[in-house]
């Protein structure tokens, strides 16, 4: 066994001392299981770093019981289903967005955190940029690249995306749609 001192900054040393006590482990024993995480994870090329963000997408995505397929078949089913039923298809993704909105409060309240939680999963789902602005009158623009190939699979996508917005109370007041793109611009809704 290797002995070794280690400076480390008071609030970090803090919370994992209180973290090993809530795991009733020992100092000694959540430093090796922390360490020799981060060593695997670094010896295979991977960031640490990144390990708090992983951990908390499939932590929402455990809640979700997601099955991951194929985006190439996602989309052509998304595209035969709005073919055959555009209105039920859109209804889906609105009530798909509406019933994430709780799920998504847990990991950031307001809706400034959805641009990081959005990065967050970026290396799982298909979209090549996410973006949030707020203007000076408080209206939110919101723009997605890579949001579905085709324009069934963008609209869809657009549906999902303001039902998540109108959860965080704001109404979408203008749209722009392309296919793979995005451009949302919303309002906080006046609950007066």
């Amino acid at each position: 066994m290797a002995r070794t001192n280690l400076s480390i900054d008071r609030k970090v040393f803090d919370e994992f001392s209180a973290q090993a006590q809530r795991k009733n482990m020992t100092l000694f024993a959540f430093a090796n299981e922390s360490l020799s995480a981060i060593s695997k994870i670094s010896a295979e090329g991977g960031d640490p770093a990144e390990m708090y963000r992983i951990w908390r997408v499939l932590t929402i995505l455990r809640q979700v019981d997601v099955i991951t397929l194929p985006s190439e078949f996602v989309e052509e089913l998304i595209e035969r289903l709005y073919t055959t039923d555009k209105e039920s298809t859109l209804a889906k993704f609105r009530e798909l967005g509406a019933s994430l909105v709780g799920l998504l409060k847990m990991a950031t309240e307001d809706l400034g955190g959805l641009s990081d939680l959005a990065q967050d999963f970026g290396f799982i789902i298909p979209i090549k940029r996410f973006s949030m602005t707020t203007t000076k009158d408080g209206t939110v623009e919101v723009g997605v690249v890579g949001a579905g190939k085709g324009l069934e699979t963008t609209v869809c996508s657009s549906e999902f995306l303001k039902a998540i917005l109108n959860g965080y109370g704001y109404d979408v007041v203008k749209e722009e749609i392309h296919a793979g793109a995005i451009r949302l611009w919303a309002e906080k809704r006046n609950w007066g």
